[in-house]
């Protein structure tokens, strides 16, 4: 037979047996912690302060951080409402600049592209009137041909009144 003995095997087997060995054990170490103290609980409070956390930290020095921080943060947000201000004042001074700049290259174009406008509406209206001369005239010789051509017409006809009218 081969026994091989493991103690992890059998603690896994019974672990409830182990728990309860583990809890013993701890009682004793806490128990003989307590026993041995030569002057009393005294040993025990002093343990009992290092692991206390109010201790850990020091809450004047850092009331005093906190006063010097929100003095800090106050004193930034004045600052930035100031360059905020001025930087307002800046852009409403340039906004202010920049409309009544466009407002005197308006005037500026306008007057210059007026007179440009005037003088191509000028341009055009002498255009108009010389086509409206020049298409009375066409009309009217149209006119002048068409009663020719009426009374060539009327002339061949066999008992023509423009034929009788030469006759005197």
């Amino acid at each position: 037979m081969n026994r091989q003995f493991s103690p992890l095997d059998e603690i896994r087997k019974h672990p409830g047996m182990t728990g309860g060995l583990v809890a013993i054990l701890a009682g004793v170490g806490i128990a003989a912690l307590l026993l041995n103290q030569r002057t009393g609980p005294t040993r025990y409070e002093r343990f009992r302060e290092r692991f206390n956390p109010r201790g850990w930290i020091d809450t004047d020095g850092l009331r005093h951080r906190f006063d010097d921080l929100s003095d800090s943060v106050r004193h930034g947000f004045s600052d930035a409402r100031e360059r905020a201000d001025d930087l307002t004042d800046e852009a409403r001074h340039r906004s202010t600049r920049w409309f009544s700049d466009a407002r005197h290259k308006s005037r500026k174009a306008m007057k210059k592209h007026g007179k440009t406008a005037r003088l191509y509406a000028h341009d055009v209206g002498d255009y108009a009137r010389d086509h409206a001369r020049e298409g009375g005239a066409i009309l009217a010789l149209a006119t002048i041909a068409a009663a020719i051509g009426a009374a060539a017409l009327e002339t061949r006809r066999p008992n023509s009144r423009i034929r009788k009218l030469g006759r005197f």
